[in-house]
């Protein structure tokens, strides 16, 4: 009769359960909090707070139309950032406050592609939900004919 191993390089039936049910309760979790549970959370896609390293150029200002907006990540900085008029830049967290997701500038809005929320793009406040609360301000100027975030 051939001798059983003592140790297996399979896992048990009870280690392979036990996984599967905590990927489960963590995809449950992501989608389970409401607006102030994940204020500052970025669903994974790096820190949405800005770091104090002083102001970050997010480039010259020519090269956002006015009534357009773009998502800069830079130097540990991320935000949002809309031309209203020729002379004024204002700047947003990415960060849904609904739950975390990263906002994207489509048309006139930006819109969170996990839940569909829309925030205006001069004010950040919300325009439709799920979310119920405007996108955080983040300091932003011109100068120089440069975007200066921070």
């Amino acid at each position: 009769m051939p001798e059983r191993p003592t140790t297996s390089s399979v896992p048990s039936r009870r280690t392979v359960l036990g996984l599967a049910g905590a990927g489960s309760a963590a995809a449950l979790t992501a989608c389970a909090g409401d607006d102030a549970s994940t204020t500052g959370s970025t669903g994974g896609t790096g820190s949405a707070t800005p770091v104090d390293a002083g102001p970050v150029d997010a480039g010259p200002v020519e090269d956002l139309p006015v009534g357009s907006a773009v998502k800069v990540d830079r130097d540990g900085v991320q935000a949002v950032v809309s031309r209203p008029d020729p002379d004024t830049v204002v700047a947003f967290s990415p960060v849904c406050p609904h739950q975390g997701c990263m906002v994207t500038p489509r048309e006139e809005l930006y819109v969170c592609p996990c839940h569909s929320s829309q925030f205006d793009l001069t004010t950040g406040e919300v325009l439709a939900g799920p979310a119920r609360t405007g996108l955080e301000p983040r300091p932003a100027r011109v100068e120089g004919g440069r975007i200066l975030l921070g």
